[in-house]
């Protein structure tokens, strides 16, 4: 499951740290501490996997020190339903970085472990930049340090990552497809930017629009059946990182069953979560429940300028 590039200011940074956690930011419901690791490059170093900006990866290849293993510091004893790991920032370059084989195992004491999930030659994260990768937990319990042993990558001896986050309940993106309002409001003809590659399923193209008459742009997404949102998704585009202005900061989402009455589950207003890093993905949590098939998305400003531009809209439901 996916679900995720340069050094920012300090201004951006204290922004960063002001938000919850860094944890929308990351993608983790959680904020962990490194207890050990392999690894000594500071820029690097094994720290790096939870320090919540995926600007920065752990990145090492020593074969005597393998299985390279992780060590994490909840705080206290915490439950959680999946974890996340997030690829660095060059893996399109180097997917053989990837690792593919891994033990991770709880422990409340650092001398007693339990393995709580073990992956074999899992070759399901891709070649793709700061993109996460969610796996659940096989057993589950309460363990304030987390262990993992990552004893094989995809190719060589080298491994990186960006962050390794953790989450507290399960979901599974649901296979939204366009409604026909949405080619009606935002894009009167398909090319290679309309509002149909929000929902391609593909981060290598994207919908950019730039009209503003057609304001506040509008995408409706049909879930195909009722259903609750867990979390929604915004991916950045593919040139994000020159163009940061396109990145929406006041939007609203809406739900509802037969396009006509709408409730508003969600409402952001000069959120600037959205960074300038390309094809990244920054999840919400709506604020309102609801069992909705159609989901309207009503972007409203962006961060400058009237041009907009996503390479995916996404929505997670419950398993």
């Amino acid at each position: 499951m996916k679900l995720i590039q340069t050094n920012h200011c300090l201004a951006a940074a204290f922004l960063l740290l002001a938000s919850f956690s860094c944890d929308l930011l990351a993608q983790t419901d959680a904020k962990l501490s490194l207890v050990s690791g392999p690894g000594r490059d500071r820029n690097e170093g094994p720290a790096m996997v939870c320090d919540g900006q995926l600007s920065t990866k752990w990145c090492i290849d020593s074969p005597r020190q393998m299985p390279y293993t992780i060590v994490l510091d909840a705080g206290k004893q915490a439950t959680f339903a999946e974890y996340g790991l997030v690829t660095g920032d060059d893996t399109e370059a180097y997917p053989e970085r990837n690792p593919v084989t891994w033990r991770v195992s709880g422990s409340n004491d650092k001398q007693e472990w339990t393995l709580l999930d073990n992956q074999k030659n899992t070759r399901s994260m891709g070649a793709e930049n700061w993109q996460e990768y969610r796996f659940r937990f096989s057993s589950k319990g309460a363990y304030r340090y987390y262990r993992f042993e990552f004893s094989q990558v995809a190719g060589g001896t080298r491994i990186q990552l960006s962050e390794i986050n953790f989450h507290e309940t399960e979901q599974k993106a649901l296979k939204a497809t366009l409604s026909s309002e949405s080619l009606k409001e935002t894009s009167p003809r398909r090319n290679a930017e309309g509002v149909e590659m929000a929902c391609d399923g593909r981060l290598s193209t994207k919908w950019c629009i730039d009209d503003p008459q057609q304001m506040p742009y509008s995408i409706v997404l049909d879930a195909g059946s009722q259903t609750s949102l867990t979390e929604y998704g915004l991916v950045t585009g593919d040139d994000t990182h020159s163009y940061p202005s396109r990145n929406p900061v006041t939007w609203r989402v809406s739900g509802s069953n037969d396009k006509q009455a709408w409730t508003v589950i969600d409402e952001q207003k000069y959120n600037r979560r959205l960074r300038d890093e390309n094809e990244q993905e920054y999840r919400f949590k709506p604020a309102v429940k609801g069992q909705f098939r159609y989901y309207r998305f009503e972007f409203i400003r962006m961060a400058e300028g009237t041009r907009l531009q996503l390479s995916e809209v996404k929505l997670y439901g419950p398993l």
